[in-house]
């Protein structure tokens, strides 16, 4: 876990986000705040709760 200025940030449900979740947390004390690192850190929780989700329920979430 980190934090930013919006709030924790945690290590991933799904291993296929631990890169993803690694380079924000690297790069959290120097880019925390900005408009590009906390687009990103939503994208980032918006995908781990999708893969959870399908973890859980073992179904395919599909965009409409």
């Amino acid at each position: 876990m980190f934090d930013t200025k919006k709030g924790p940030v945690y290590e991933p449900d799904h291993p296929a986000l631990n890169g993803m979740y690694e380079l924000l947390k690297k790069d959290a004390a120097t880019l925390s705040g900005s408009r590009l690192y906390e687009d990103l850190v939503d994208v980032y929780e918006s995908i781990n709760m999708d893969l959870k989700e399908e973890m859980d329920n073992g179904k395919t979430i599909k965009a409409s």
